[in-house]
């Protein structure tokens, strides 16, 4: 039972206390009160009759004729007269008749109730010095019984007055003192659900040292979470990223051109481009090792610029010599060499820079394509440019996979008519746990195309451009609740498009609240950047989702992840570490460290932490190894 219950119904009990003793002492003083005045009126009335009929002949007509006027004044219950051998002589009683309406409103449990026992009056009536008989007198006491009725209706309906107001008081008050109790609950809540929130100090004492407390609980883990973190960042950069340049290493970016070719979600065409520094030895020898570390960085800060200028673009460091960059999102290669070219010529125009030959190569690729066949004919391309010198540039021209759609207002068509046409639907991956149990199923968003059920990343660049992605993920939702059933959970995907249209947010809280008991199997998740870039929009929109029962996680997590610094305050379910990281994870001991890193900060804030692109079996097991708690890919 919760403390504001305990508190109301301590509060009932003392106003029933209270208001019903006060009640009954009233009722019983009344009562007595009534009681003793009937009794004083008996008296009186029988002594003054008696005096009356002592002084007058006694005469049996005379007297009785005296004793019926005074009872016909109405207001006894009997008057008789008896003789000194107790014989009567004259007696008088009230009877109601059944054709008299009744006068008195007062109901009949009442006057069982409550029963009036007032001593009749009793006087003697002298004739002469004998004494010639007894009288007794007893008012009728349906005149109380009115008046006590009445003024313990009014006390009644005072007493709820106050009891009414008191509960408004009360309610205020209880308002007022449980508002620093409300805050100590959700921090309290938080903290079980392992958000590590803090809360301003409220003023009752009480209550202020347990908020402080937890709020130095919350610094702690936070302090730790922060130690634990820089760790990780340390770890990422030295398993993960070049110590000069800090571009992605050559393992690394294999393993990110590997995902970037094979993943579902990836876009269907994109550009890759290579540059060598070709005289780097002559440089080092000539000039010192500074400057030639002086140029690498030189070129190095144009790849960090077409990184932040291109989304999900990579750029990394093959060898000393070689750079490598991937630009999705099917754009021009001719385009990208010639302003890749132009801006490295324009960083390299020092005096001690112009003598560096920089042979540049750039050719598109497919979703699909083998990463070594891919690397082969760059370098081909490479060694073309080598041979002109210098700074050439070769640009490889490969045929893309056929497009029906050319231009924006074909895709827009093409995609507006597949949402209207119903020709939307949801793929299924399982997601194992290390014991075999099935967590959920991943469902990417397949739409009717060109002919074929394309994956995502065949029209989402397209329907980014258009700004129709948050209506492709409402359809994903219904079709997902339309799928699920109580059985097994479904994993969906939503853009950061959709989770920054604040009307997105709204339908589709409004779908999954009308439809609570298969909102729980759907489990919704963001790419890793949202709680980078849409931080406020993704804490608003968990908190409402995990109201509903929702499951929330971030997937293709681990590239940017150490630079999370509020993740502990999102609530997420679960993290998805993206398959660059676990590709070969059974053989390399710096993604090891990094990920068994990332998986104790993961579980510290009671999160899942599954693993992508799991492709054989000693990944699978490294993986058991790191307590990672789910797997998917095609390994599993």
């Amino acid at each position: 039972m919760s403390l504001i219950k305990q508190l109301w119904i301590g509060i009932i009990v003392l106003l029933l206390l209270a208001l019903g003793g006060s009640f009954a002492i009233s009722i019983t003083s009344a009562k007595n009160y009534l009681e003793e005045q009937l009794r004083v009126k008996n008296l009186d009335n029988a002594t003054s009759l008696a005096l009356s009929m002592s002084q007058m002949e006694k005469d049996p007509v005379t007297l009785e004729l005296l004793i019926s006027a005074q009872f016909d004044t109405g207001h006894y219950e009997y008057i008789t007269l008896a003789d000194p051998q107790k014989k009567m002589l004259v007696e008088r009683h009230y009877e109601e008749n059944r054709g008299n309406k009744k006068t008195s409103n007062v109901p009949t449990w009442f006057t069982q109730l409550v029963n009036f026992d007032a001593a009749p009056g009793i006087a003697q009536i002298q004739d002469g010095w004998q004494q010639y008989g007894t009288l007794t007198v007893k008012s009728h006491s349906r005149y109380a019984w009115q008046a006590l009725w009445n003024s313990t209706s009014q006390l009644l309906t005072w007493f709820v007055v106050a009891a009414l107001l008191s509960g408004l008081v009360g309610t205020l008050i209880l308002k007022f003192i449980s508002s620093p109790l409300n805050i100590v609950i959700k921090q309290a809540e938080a903290i079980g659900q392992r958000r590590f929130v803090t809360s301003d100090e409220p003023k009752t004492t009480e209550f202020q040292r347990l908020v402080r407390a937890m709020n130095t609980l919350s610094q702690s883990v936070k302090t730790m979470l922060e130690k634990e973190t820089k760790q990780l960042e340390k770890l990422r950069r030295e398993s993960q990223l070049d110590a000069l340049t800090e571009l992605p290493n050559r393992n690394h970016f294999l393993n990110l051109l590997e995902s970037k070719l094979n993943r579902d979600d990836s876009d269907s065409a994109g550009v890759i481009a290579i540059v060598r520094f070709l005289n780097l030895t002559d440089i080092n020898n000539h000039h010192g090792r500074a400057a030639a570390d002086h140029a690498l960085l030189q070129i190095a800060g144009v790849l960090h610029q077409f990184i932040d200028h291109y989304p999900s673009s990579h750029a990394g460091r093959l060898n000393g010599s070689d750079f490598v960059l991937v630009i999705s999102n099917n754009p021009s290669a001719e385009a990208i060499g010639a302003e890749l070219s132009e801006q490295l010529n324009a960083q390299l125009n020092e005096d001690e820079l112009r003598s560096i030959q920089l042979p540049i190569a750039v050719c598109t690729y497919n979703r699909g394509e083998k990463r070594n066949e891919l690397l082969h004919k760059l370098d081909g391309a490479l060694a073309q440019a080598e041979l002109k010198g210098n700074r050439a540039l070769i640009t490889l021209n490969r045929t893309h996979q056929p497009l029906a759609h050319r231009n924006l207002n074909d895709w827009r068509e093409a995609i507006t008519q597949a949402l209207e046409h119903k020709k939307l639907q949801l793929a299924q991956f399982s997601v194992f746990s290390p014991s075999g149990e099935l967590l959920h199923f991943e469902a990417p968003v397949r739409l009717l195309l060109d002919d074929d059920w394309q994956p995502a990343g065949y029209f989402m660049p397209w329907a980014a451009r258009l700004g129709i992605m948050p209506a492709i993920d409402l359809d994903v939702i219904k079709t997902a609740l339309k799928n699920s059933d109580k059985k097994s959970a479904i994993a969906i995907n939503i853009s950061a498009d959709s989770l920054c249209s604040a009307t997105f947010r709204e339908q589709a809280i409004s779908l999954l609240n009308h439809s609570l008991e298969k909102a729980h199997h759907i489990w919704l998740e963001f790419p890793e950047s949202c709680a980078l870039r849409h931080m406020a929009e993704l804490r608003s929109f968990t908190n409402a989702l995990r109201a509903i029962g929702c499951h929330i996680g971030l997937e293709h997590v681990g590239l940017e992840f150490t630079k999370i610094r509020e993740l502990q305050d999102i609530g997420l379910h679960y993290l998805k570490i993206d398959g660059a990281i676990i590709r070969d994870i059974d053989s390399n001991t710096g993604n090891q460290q990094f990920l068994s890193g990332l998986c104790k900060i993961g579980h510290s804030l009671g999160m899942l932490m599954i693993a992508e692109g799991v492709n054989s079996k000693a990944e699978k097991e490294k993986l058991e190894q790191l307590d990672i708690d789910g797997f998917t890919g095609p390994g599993v």
